[in-house]
This record gives structure tokens, C-alpha cells and sequence, in this order.
């Protein structure tokens, strides 16, 4: 937990310092010749009974946003190494000189930070809780800045509830598990839900949806989750997030190594529902959608083969080429829905789409591909104040031809390399005049070997707090201060 309190005392406080201005610290010399606060260092000791944490943040003129996120989630860690279970944290080098807007890195540092996936173990392994109380703030400001640290932990939980269901095994969040718990954290966010059912998905022609869905023996479905919170405002915006919980790749059966981490194949689902969630919880000015297609790609008699041809609900026709391409199939059906039934007016779809970009751009950025440039530079700006990156793909026409069909309107695959490019331009074809802008997040949205300190092993949660950005365009409201 997290709060603002000035006047807080305990026995462990954590500090921030910048390299350039260390030796104005109050230090003694020789804690100087130890710790030289270059960037991401620690140093730590007792003076007067209360231990004190040092921080180092390297040049302040070097010094971003993203670096204070993780120098936050580093200190974290540290006072949990340490067992601190209560502690201050002076905030005044950094709110000096960012304002108030670091105050949402500072709180989602320390929460992501913390983060690790529990895991499955017969011994239930111990939780850690702590308090941390921000200081360095004018007190009159004090209970505002609480409300932004509410807020930005609200982001937080939804990024960690992102990591969790990504992490999750595939036999534990199955179609109907992942469904369920959309559900559940919409009606408890305080969203209207919907669930398009197979039956309903059959009457409005889905059947790019379906050609998936139907391989799995659990049913398929059409999570929606509804937040309205600017009723003077009429634009509508859909984030359409793919939630394959589990890809084989079907008769294009993946190889063995390809088929160890196909349990996070509905990152984008996650993703769309984290921040859609904290949207609602808070009561954000803003109207959007969640729409979130949910299936199994599996080997059945019901399979699609490639070679076959399906018509979308949007009337055209797709020849299968590859049924490891099934992630565009369920986007191509949900971007219609989300348009023709719940009158959309711009949509973003979200997905773990394709190896070539992780192939192309690694664990750093995600793709991106547009139909407006307006849009597209609000979610830049949205994935700047997220700490998170994004490369522009190409849409040149002469890459439009790449998606065409031999026998039907277009190809599900390529077949002449392009692989990112061509799954974006499939996608392009269901937006129809709407304003679009297509993530493929397959890079970002699992490491190794983690980038940044608030990062871990595992699920990222990319692209939350991209979503919530985008669309809560008053976050800090930093100029009252």
C-alpha cells in the first residue's frame, strides 16, 4: 500500500539522488567513496537507529519518467530484501523536478516492482505487504495527491492482473475460465457486460471466429465489456484484444519450442481488459469497449484446414493459408462487431500476433499500423506517458497485393515474406472507413530476461496502460498544482 503522509515516522526511509548534486546529500565521505549515485546503484546503512536506502538516479539532465519507474521499483525490491515492512520514501528530488505527473511512476515502480507470479506450488508461499508513505509534498496537496496514487495503483493492479492471467497455464485459463473472469472484473469495475455466445456468434455470420473456436471442445465466446464515462461526449472507442488461451496453431502445428509459451497467446486480451477496468474504477471521462474474442486453437475434426475458404461477418472471403494465422481471424470478426453492433466510432485491436515482429524489434517495441495519423500520434503520446515503445509498420500499397487471395478476396497468411505487415493489412480490410490502429505486441508482451526493474520473468501486461492513457486524456490534472 501506498500513502501520502509528511509527517509519517519509521525506522527505514528510502532516497533519491542524483549524481551530479550528491556531494550537497549531507553525506559523510566516506559513504561518498562508496556509493557514487550513478544510475540504478544502491547503497544502504543505519545512522541514528533508522536505516536509509539510497537510491541513485545518475545526471538529473539525463534522467526520464521511465528511469523513475524503475529507480521506484528497484527501491522496492530492496526494502524488500531488506524486510521493510513500513518505511518512508522521500519523494522531493524527483517531484522537484517532473512535478506532480511522477507521482504515477513512483507508485506503479514500487507495485510492479514487487510483482512475481505465485505459481502453482502444494506450499502456499508467503505474501508480502508493506506501507509506503510518499513524502515531500506540500501538505495542503496532500489528500489530491493521494487520489492520484489510488488511481495510478488501480493501473497498476490492472497491469499485474494483465501478468497474471498471461503467466497462467493453459489448462487452468481455458475459453470459458478467461470469459468468466473478464466478466467477473467488469461487473466488479463497474461495467456493463455482454457475452456473445456461439449461437449468437452463428446468427451474425461470424465465421472467421468460429473457424477457430469450434476446434476446441470448450466454447468460444465474445466477451464485451461496456464503460461509458463521458456522457458528453458521443465518440465510442473499441479495443479489440485477441484471447487465444491456448495456440497448437492447428493443422500448421507449431514446433516443440513453439508450442512452450503458447499459454500467453491472449496478451492482448489482458491487456484491453486491465484498461477498460481501471477505467471504470476510475471514473475516467471516457467511453470505450472492451471487445474481446475468446477461443482454443486446436487439432479437431471441426479444425480449419489450410486451404479452405471462410466468409467474415462483414461478408468477405478469406483463404486459409496458414491456421497458425488464427489470431487475425478472431480480430477480423470482433473489429466487425465491435463497428456494426456496438456502433464504434475508432477501434484498437490488440495482439500477440506475429514472430516476425519479435523477430524484428525484440523485446523493446511493439508494431504498430494505422489508418489515421491524428490517432495514431494520441497513442504515441499514450505510450510515452506508459513507459512503454512502439515502430511504425509500413502500410504502402505495394505491400496492399500481399494480402490478396488466389481464390477468394483475401489471404489469411503471406506467402512471400512481410509477416507483420501483411497480418496488420489483413486487419486494415475489417475497419472499413473507421479510424484503426493495430498493436502487435507478440515481442513485448513476455521476457526472459526482464528490460526494466518493474518488469520480472514472464507476462509484461504491454499495452495497459497504453489503453488507459489513450483514453484518459486528464489523468494528473498536474496544472493545479
Amino acid at each position: 500500500m501506498i500513502l501520502v503522509d509528511n509527517h509519517k515516522k519509521c525506522s527505514a526511509v528510502v532516497h533519491f539522488a542524483f549524481q551530479d548534486s550528491l556531494a550537497e546529500s549531507g553525506l559523510s565521505k566516506q559513504i561518498l567513496s562508496i556509493f557514487d549515485a550513478s544510475r540504478f546503484s544502491e547503497f544502504h546503512t543505519f545512522l541514528k537507529s533508522t536505516l536509509h536506502v539510497w537510491i541513485g538516479l545518475g545526471e538529473e539532465k539525463d534522467l526520464t519518467l521511465t528511469h523513475v519507474k524503475s529507480a521506484a521499483a528497484l527501491a522496492s525490491k530492496t526494502m524488500h530484501k531488506l524486510k521493510q515492512k513500513e518505511y518512508l520514501v522521500d519523494a522531493s528530488p524527483i517531484v522537484s523536478l517532473y512535478g506532480i505527473d511522477s507521482v504515477y511512476d513512483l507508485t506503479t515502480g514500487f507495485m510492479l516492482g514487487l510483482y512475481h507470479y505465485e505459481g502453482h506450488y502444494s506450499k502456499v508461499q508467503p505474501k508480502y505487504d508493506f506501507k509506503a508513505y510518499l513524502q515531500g509534498f506540500e501538505d495542503e496537496h496532500q489528500a489530491e495527491i493521494q487520489k492520484i496514487v489510488n488511481k495510478s495503483a488501480n493501473i497498476a493492479d490492472g497491469v499485474m492482473m494483465a501478468r497474471d492471467w498471461v503467466n497462467m497455464p493453459g489448462n487452468l485459463l481455458n475459453p470459458v475460465t478467461l470469459a468468466e473472469k473478464i466478466a467477473a472484473e467488469g461487473k466488479a469495475s463497474g461495467c456493463e457486460v455482454k457475452v456473445v455466445d456461439i449461437e449468437e456468434a452463428k446468427k451474425l455470420n461470424m465465421n472467421l471466429f468460429l473457424s477457430i473456436g469450434l476446434s476446441s471442445d470448450y466454447p468460444c465466446s465474445v466477451v464485451v465489456l461496456r464503460y461509458m464515462g463521458n456522457p458528453d461526449d458521443k465518440e465510442v472507442t473499441a479495443l479489440v484484444g485477441k484471447g487465444v488461451t491456448l495456440d497448437t496453431g492447428g493443422y500448421s502445428l507449431k514446433s516443440r519450442d513453439g508450442l512452450i509459451n503458447t499459454k500467453g497467446d491472449m496478451g492482448g486480451a489482458a491487456a484491453v481488459t486491465a484498461a477498460v477496468c481501471a477505467l471504470a474504477k476510475n471514473k475516467a471521462k471516457a467511453n470505450v469497449l472492451a471487445v474481446v474474442p475468446i477461443v482454443e486453437n486446436r487439432l479437431s475434426n471441426s479444425s480449419t484446414i489450410p486451404g479452405d475458404v471462410v466468409t467474415a461477418m462483414n461478408g468477405k472471403t478469406v483463404e486459409i493459408l496458414s491456421t497458425d494465422a488464427e489470431g487475425r481471424m478472431i480480430l477480423a470478426d470482433a473489429i466487425t462487431y465491435a463497428i456494426r453492433v456496438e456502433k464504434a466510432d475508432r477501434i484498437v485491436d490488440v495482439a500477440t500476433l506475429t514472430g516476425a515482429i519479435a523477430a524484428a524489434y525484440g523485446k523493446v517495441r511493439a508494431g504498430l499500423m494505422t489508418n489515421d495519423d491524428c490517432f495514431e500520434d494520441e497513442l504515441l503520446r499514450a505510450g510515452a506517458r506508459a513507459s512503454e515503445k512502439y515502430v511504425d509498420l509500413p502500410t504502402d500499397e505495394e505491400y496492399r497485393e500481399m494480402v490478396n487471395g488466389r481464390v477468394a478476396d483475401l489471404a489469411n497468411s503471406t506467402r512471400s515474406g512481410c509477416g507483420s505487415i501483411v497480418a496488420g493489412l489483413f486487419l486494415r480490410e475489417f475497419a472499413e472507413d473507421h479510424p484503426w490502429i493495430h498493436l502487435d505486441i507478440a515481442g513485448v508482451a513476455r521476457v526472459d530476461k526482464p528490460l526494466y526493474e518493474f518488469q520480472s520473468e514472464g507476462a509484461t501486461g504491454a499495452s495497459a496502460a497504453t489503453m488507459y492513457f489513450l483514453m484518459d486524456r486528464h489523468f494528473t490534472a498536474a496544472d493545479r498544482f
